[in-house]
This record gives C-alpha cells, structure tokens and sequence, in this order.
C-alpha cells in the first residue's frame, strides 16, 4: 500500500519491502542497463547485485544523483542500502522545484542497511518533479535507486504564455526604439516554436531566441521587437508566435515623429529632493567654476551636502533646468590636468603613455527630475594611451546661490586600457536649459588599483548642446528599474541598532590600511560602509566602479560554466585541446599536454600542466607579466597560456594558480558554445539578477576576436557584489529557476563532496573558481574543523565571502589583505557561522 498527500509541504513516508506500484505513467527502473538524463556526483554505476528487476542504479563514497521528469502526480520511490556505518546514510528526496527539497522521503542509516528495499510515496503538483539520491559516507557504503514511478501523470504537455508590451510610443523619424518579448512554456512538456511571423518594416526582430527553437518545461526565451520608422506614420502590425501549443500573437503599434519627445517625468521611484536650496558651500561655488584655476578638496564638495545614501538630508532643491543633449569637454580633445602621484614605493607614472591627461569626454546625457543618466554605460573604450571611461548615472539641482542655474554631479571612473585598475573620479558643472553652462571641474583622488595611485584634477571647458537623445524614454525607465531593484540598504553604523551585540567597526580591520568599502548583507539588508578616498568620502558610493580583478574568475568564468552546465549536462566536461586549436600536445616542441585537460579542470587551477610547484609560483613570474598580462590580443595571450607550462601531474592532483588557465577555460568554451558567451552569461544571468549595467561589458582582447579576459576585467557596484554571492548561496537560482548547473553550485558551497585541492596549506582549498577556509583551524576558532567557507578572492585585497548562515560579506581595498577572520566573528553573533 502506499499512502498519498496532496501537498510537499504535508510529506507521509511509509517504509516496506514490497515494489513500487505498476502501470505507471513514467517509470525509471534502470532496466536498460545505464543512468542517462541523471546528473551525478561522485561514484555512480549501474549494479546487477540488489535490484528491483535486473539493473538498479549504486552510489557510494558521497555521491549524488538528480534527475528531474516533466509531469507530476502519485510518487513513488524505493532505495536499498548496505554497508552502512555510523553517521553514514542513504537518502532520497522529491521536489516541485528542484530548489526546495524539505526532509528525506526515505533515510536508511545503519541497521537499515539489508539490501532489501524500502519504498515511499508523495503526491507532487508543481509540473515538474524532481528526484534526488543522497549517499553520506565513505566508499564502502553502498546506496541502491530503483523502482520510481509517477502515477496520474498523464501525457506531457506544453503550455505557451507571452509577456511584454508591443506599443513602442512615439519615435523620431531615423530613430529607432526597442521592446522585449518574453515566450515562456508554463506546462511539464517541450514548447517547440517553429517561426515568428508578421513582422515587417517599419518593425524589425533582433536577438531572436525563439524561433526554431525548444522551450524546456519551466523554461522561456526572449526576442526583440524595433520600431524604425522613416516617415512620420502610424504603424500597426501583428506578431505570431506558432508553436506546437496554440499560437499567440502581439499586437505591434508605433508612430514615427517629426517632434523630439521630452522625456517622461520620474515615475515616483527615484529620490526627490525637498530642501529650500540652502546648501552650505564654501568650495566649487559658481565664481570658481566660472574660474581659471582649482585645488584638490574634499570630495564632499561635488556633492549636494550629503552621501546619496543619506540624500533624505539634503537641502538641495529639485532642479528648474533640464539637461538633454551632449555634454562635451575641451571640445572632445584629451585634456591636460594637474598631477600628482601618490603611489606608496617605486614610481609607476613614467611606464604610462600619458597619464596625466583626461580622456577625450564627448557624451550624451538625459534628465528625469533629479537624475542625470550617461546613454552609454559600462566600460567606454576611447582609445586614449592609458585610461578608458566608466560613466554613472548622477544628480542635478538647485542651490540658492547659483542664480537660476542648476548644478550637476556625475561619477566616473577611469580604467586603465587593458587592465582592471580603476581610479574613481567626479565631475560638476551649472547650467540652464537656454545652453549656458559652466567649466566642469573634474578631480580624480581615490582608486582601487594597489601598483599605481594619484591625484588628478582641473577645470575644462565645457560645451552643452542640447538635443534629442534617442532613446530617451527607455534609458529613463531603465534606470528607474536600475534603481528599485537594488537590495534594500543602510549605513553600516547602523547595523548595531539592528542588532546591538556588533561592533561595525571590527569590520575589515585587515584592510584598514588602504580601504575602499565593505558591506554586509544579512536578512535582506545591505549594510554599507562608506567608500573612502585619500579626499573624504565618495559622495556616490553606490554607482563606485569597484576591480573585479580574479572575482571575475569565479562570477565570469564559472558561472559561465556553470550556465552551459545546466543547459548542456555534457558542457561539464568539455575538452580543451578539442576546442582550442592552439592547445595542442607538445606544440611549438612544449611538453604542455592538453588532451586529457577539461575545463573544470582549468578552472579548477589543476591542469597538472605548470613548472613551479608552490600554489601561485607561476602567477608572479616576469614571464607571466610580460607576455599574458601585458599582451593583448587573443593570439598572444593563447600562445604563452597553451605554451608556457610543462605536464609535471596528472590534472586534477595539484593546484597551480594560473590566471592563464581561466582564459584558456574562457575561450574553450566560447568555442563550444559557438557564439559570445559573455554576452550569453550578462543576458541569462547578469540582467535576470538585476545587476547594474556596470557588468555588462568587460575587458577584451584589442584583436577581431575580441575575447573577454575572463579572468579579471570587470566591473562591480557593491550591490553587485552582494547579489553575486547570493546567488552562490542560493545554488544558481534566480527568480524560482535554476539557472546554473545546481552540481557546480554545490562545488563552490562545498555541498557536494568535493573539497578541491589543497592551496597553501590543510585550511585552504581551490574549486570551480571559489576558495574555501577552514574555519575550525583557525588560531582561535569559533568552529570545529571541516567548518568551511567560501570566498571569491581579487588581487590587491578584494573577497566575497558567503558564510554558511547565509550572510555575504564583501570589502574592497589595496590592502594586499585578504582575512576576514574579524567579519567571521561580528558575522557569528548575527547566527552561527559554523555550518551545519
């Protein structure tokens, strides 16, 4: 008999030694002698010994199983075990969703481990069941999966929805405008989309992931819609999505215009100022703008009176101009600034071209209330020598002494060419919609960049042509959606008035030497400290482009993987010299051997492919330095990646530290996957996260191959930060899917019984991009040992920690400091840290 409940949450058990029901809808029974379709970990084989029927499937030695069907119903599943010892078990679990597994259906431990088996059932609902097989134990202990069946299942069946809105609004004529439609398959069969249908000019599709294409069950796919009109009409069209579900269409409107469209007022989300203008302000005062010459100051001074975090405080008024157009500087010519170099040791200006000159500054900007926001995010290359633009969105208002005109605040970061360095800077000027503007002054005084610091600042001419900005609506209502979908944040300080038992000021006492910021995130809040320069405090502190620099390597590269993982099960173990013409056995007379070395592999840092064999002997050398990360293009960096080192082990036995192995896994898979994968990683993970548009570009070779560094070269807010580690902590789920491979995510959690490799020593392990601390062997521990953490790691002193009571902390700085150890125990007071 078997006992059936409506609802997972309501789970019944009932052991027996019979077999499960027949005449099932789905059955698995392994009867055809292997495992396809189950995602394994560890040790699995098909066994002929303790089996319902002739095959059965055996794990042992801490493996996992997982699989997943399209249907639901009356569950039943049946497991055996033996050899069991203490603290060793079998388990078995089911889930509506793959992420919410609740307590075992089954869990056999020692005495229970006869071989004969024992079945249970449950009833699911969610479309789609999952099954998972557990083995906790050494590898004499042995775990049996057999006899599942979904009773009530019924046939397979898609279910077609689509979301998105395909009114365009008015466009200037040549202008174009965009919108985004979403097909998803809310049914436990595959959706096939044979075409899309009905567009024609003056519409037009891009980025097309639909057509001829298969929605899993869960699943969805996007496309785009532009409206590019040419005259001045009203346009109509009808969009059909046929599918072997019933076909959809979307009714299509636009109107091309002859007459520019103001911008939309603030929708409500943004921040308003409501002071009376009464901004005290003894520096940058409108004479001085109007000047010839500026100091150095305070950084508070290009600010409104307060950190934006505290903006509720400002005195400042809502803005009575209006900026839309182009703002440009020195007539777009680079600029000779004032210069300092403030670099602790050995002077680092003279290897530069010209590093005391600002960039060539030519850029559209639209206004909605407050708010000033760049058209062009992310990293700007402008082919200057030394230093590439990062632009942020800013703020605009009135003070009381600047008669009628309105003063503006825009954060900027310059990023050294094909490096990750990055030197954060403000510019300010006034001005009144009638085109009268001031200089701008500009200072650059704070950095993220532990070789090169300085000072750079003056006053620039500045040039405001006001205009049109295509796209203005758009770019507004993004930002808008930029802005609300940051987490929930408050000063750092006042974390102890949340919980009174934290000192915040024992956080990133091991970077106080040279720090940026650092935060927590904890119950849904984002704690953040304020981001420090050498000239107060950044007045923007949320939109600071923070170095990636090797957090990339776990937040680009593997979740890279991570995402063909989940969507390929055969991505995990793509092979590198299959991929990689350049990685070929013994070229160029090397004896580099790639054709037993897979990707995880590489990113793993356990290619046994190196030639010193202390953990990061090869990272520093001067041969690294010149001809890896001072080259670049793609063939360059290839050639001294696939040639340099020498086979000394087998892969997967040693760890070397190869920022070279990150690339080679980068271009591996791009290979494989045929396409720009990074553009694939910032459209399925980054925008689906709401990570700022700060990480969707990245450093990329200077060649037509264009490939991203993948190993360094991006760019974080601290928001971004929290909301990588969170997803590692969340196993690669966003919104209620699983979008990275859950078996990866498991890894970097160290949930799926891999440590890694050994680094520098027993309390430090390396696996698919993340490291891992023992906290229990700590010179005064708060845990036992086998308490691990996991941290991303980026040079300079750069970490993401995610803590095992589900806390993120993040500090930044150019310490060369990478302890946490003074977090881990303010964190602990908040709930164990320990682990379970």
């Amino acid at each position: 008999m078997m006992i059936k409940k409506s609802k997972m949450n309501s789970l019944a058990l009932m052991l027996s030694l019979i077999s499960p029901i027949a005449l099932a809808d789905i059955t698995e029974d392994f009867e055809d002698g292997d495992f396809a379709g189950w995602t394994t970990t560890g040790n699995v084989n098909i066994n002929t010994s303790k089996t319902i029927g002739a095959y059965s499937m055996r794990l042992k030695g801490g493996a996992t199983a997982q699989t997943s069907f399209a249907a639901d119903g009356d569950v039943t599943v049946s497991i055996a075990a033996t050899s069991l010892e203490n603290n060793n078990y079998c388990d078995v679990y089911i889930s509506e969703d793959g992420v919410n597994w609740g307590s075992a259906l089954i869990h056999l431990q020692n005495g229970q481990d006869t071989g004969m088996y024992s079945s249970a059932a449950t009833t699911t609902n969610g479309g789609t069941t999952y099954i998972r097989y557990v083995q906790t134990g050494s590898a004499a202990d042995y775990c049996y999966a057999d006899g599942i069946s979904i009773v009530g299942a019924g046939e397979p069946v898609p279910s077609i929805s689509v979301s998105g809105n395909g009114s365009l609004g008015s466009v200037l004529v040549g202008e174009s405008a965009s919108t985004t439609i979403t097909v998803s398959n809310s049914g436990n069969a595959a959706l096939t989309i044979s075409s899309i249908t009905g567009v024609s000019a003056p519409f037009s599709l891009s980025n097309d992931s639909c057509s001829n294409t298969s929605v899993a069950a869960g699943g969805d796919c996007t496309l785009n819609v532009n409206f590019t009109p040419t005259t001045a009409v009203s346009a109509n069209a009808t969009l059909t999505i046929n599918s072997n579900d019933t076909n959809k269409t979307v009714a299509l409107s636009g109107t091309g215009t002859d007459t520019p469209v103001e911008p939309p007022a603030p929708s409500g989300d943004l921040h308003v100022f409501t002071g009376d203008g009464n901004v005290s302000r003894s520096a940058l005062t409108l004479s001085q703008l109007n000047g010839s010459s500026l100091s150095m100051m305070d950084y508070s001074s290009y600010s409104h009176g307060e950190a934006e975090i505290n903006a509720d405080a400002s005195k400042a008024q809502e803005p009575t101009n209006t900026f839309q157009g182009r703002l440009v500087l020195n007539g777009g010519a680079n600029t000779s600034m004032s210069f300092d170099e403030t670099t602790s040791g050995k002077s680092q200006a003279g290897n530069y071209n010209d590093p005391s000159t600002l960039p060539g500054f030519d850029f559209e900007f639209v206004q909605t209330g407050s708010h000033i926001i760049p058209k062009t995010r992310g990293l700007v290359v402008t082919g200057h020598g030394d230093w590439n633009y990062i632009l942020e969105p800013g703020r605009v208002w009135n003070e009381n002494n600047d008669s009628g005109y309105s003063r503006v605040a825009i954060p900027f970061s310059l990023q050294e060419v094909q490096a990750n360095c990055t030197h954060n800077g403000m510019l300010t000027f006034a001005f009144k919609e009638d085109g009268s503007i001031t200089n701008a002054a500009v200072q650059i005084g704070g950095e993220t960049c532990l070789y090169f610091q300085y000072d750079m600042w003056g006053l620039v001419s500045a040039d405001y042509q006001a205009g049109t900005v295509s796209g203005a609506a758009n770019l507004i209502t993004a930002y808008e959606d930029e802005v609300l979908s940051r987490l929930p944040s408050k000063p750092l300080a006042e974390m102890s008035n949340d919980y009174p038992s934290i000192v915040t000021a024992n956080f990133a006492t091991e970077q106080s030497s040279a720090p940026t910021t650092h935060g927590v995130y904890y119950n849904g809040i984002h704690y953040a400290a304020p981001c420090s320069t050498r000239n107060g405090d950044y007045p923007y502190c949320e939109v600071m482009g923070l170095p990636s620099y090797s957090t990339a390597k776990t937040a680009v590269a593997n979740f890279a993987h991570a995402l063909l993982t989940q969507q390929d099960s055969s991505a995990r173990n793509i092979s590198i010299s299959a991929n990689i013409p350049e990685c070929q056995d013994g070229i160029n007379g090397t004896s580099s051997v790639w054709s037993d070395v897979t990707v995880e592999n590489a990113l793993d840092m356990a290619t046994g492919n190196y030639r010193l064999s202390s953990y990061e002997g090869d990272e520093g050398g001067t041969n690294v330095v010149n001809n890896f990360f001072l080259v670049y293009t793609h063939d360059q960096k290839i050639q001294h990646a696939c040639e340099r080192y020498i086979r000394k082990a087998t892969p997967d036995t040693h760890f070397s530290y190869h920022s070279s192995d990150t690339y080679i896994a980068g271009v591996a898979m791009d290979n494989y996957y045929n396409g720009d994968l990074f553009d694939k990683l910032v459209n399925e993970v980054y925008k689906p996260l709401k990570l700022s548009p700060a990480t969707y570009t990245t450093v990329r070779t200077q060649d037509a191959t264009a490939d991203p560094f993948w190993s360094h070269g991006m760019t974080w807010h601290t928001d971004d930060m929290v909301k990588i580690g969170q997803l590692i902590n969340d196993r690669g789920v966003i919104n209620g899917q699983q979008v990275l491979d859950e078996a990866v995510m498991d890894d970097m959690l160290i949930k799926g019984g891999d440590l890694g490799l050994e680094t520098y020593g027993s309390e430090s392990r390396y696996l698919n991009g993340v490291w891992t601390y023992d906290m229990g062997q700590r010179a005064t521990p708060l845990c036992p040992t086998g308490s691990w953490v996991s941290y991303m790691s980026g040079y300079g002193g750069i970490g993401v920690v995610m803590f095992p009571n589900g806390a993120v902390y993040y500090y930044v700085s150019d310490s060369a400091a990478y302890a946490f150890g003074s977090a881990e125990i303010e964190i602990n007071k908040l709930s164990s840290v320990c682990g379970s």
